[in-house]
């Protein structure tokens, strides 16, 4: 585990499986990030394309993320992003356990967590979650802490890749000197880095957090949760 070896961990999460996570990827493999991409096992078809100010937000297709995501997680983000709340049990279990078997099928590992999309749960919710043997799940709430929580399916992000408190947090982070593991976790979408011309933005951010000697650089499985090894494995 990494904490035997580390006292700080770094993570980052990224939803929908879109077209631009193939810059964001590049950008991560250039220093050498690992993050857990959740993707829509429903939406992968041009029909499910959107625009938001004039830019196009594709999805890609099954046999790009094969390859563009290796090395990196899947994890869920349900098979077509509803808000879970407004779903049936029934509902809430048919769009989590499939997401979870077409990605086992598709790119031949068992998914472990997921994302809520639209940040959409309540405990009705995260009783399906549970059920279905996912072992964390992520809110869009941000915690601004880098301290560890034990309830791992409520998860709260330490923030949005481009929150205003971010380079204090950061810079909170590396000055720590305790003895408490403590997480950096990021999360956001790619496309906003279109939108929101943020691409020099995250460069320099991946930049800045990247290469420090007594960080573990990791998954949301290998940060998350405990029983996995340095490698990856559970």
């Amino acid at each position: 585990m990494w904490q035997n070896k580390y006292k700080k961990a770094i993570t980052l999460s990224y939803d929908d499986g879109i077209k631009q996570d193939i810059r964001l990827i590049q950008l991560l493999n250039k220093y050498h990030l690992k993050a857990t991409f959740n993707i829509n096992t429903g939406l992968s078809d041009s029909s499910f394309d959107f625009f938001i100010e004039g830019h196009h937000i594709e999805h890609l297709s099954f046999e790009d993320m094969i390859s563009l995501y290796h090395g990196h997680e899947i994890a869920v983000h349900t098979v077509t992003h509803p808000f879970l709340t407004n779903l049936s049990d029934r509902e809430i279990e048919k769009e989590i356990v499939d997401d979870i078997t077409n990605i086992d099928h598709i790119f031949k590992q068992k998914p472990v967590g997921m994302a809520y999309p639209y940040g959409s749960y309540d405990d009705r919710v995260v009783d399906c979650v549970k059920a279905s043997g996912l072992k964390y799940a992520r809110t869009v709430e941000s915690s601004y802490q880098t301290i560890q929580q034990t309830d791992l399916l409520r998860f709260k992000p330490t923030c949005h890749h481009n929150d205003p408190k971010l380079d204090e947090i950061i810079n909170q982070f590396f000055a720590y000197e305790g003895d408490e593991p403590q997480i950096l976790y990021l999360w956001g979408h790619s496309y906003e880095a279109d939108v929101d011309q943020l691409w020099d933005y995250l460069d320099n951010l991946f930049n800045n957090i990247s290469g420090h000697n007594d960080v573990f650089y990791g998954t949301n499985k290998e940060v998350l949760l405990q029983n996995v090894s340095l490698d990856g494995n559970i």
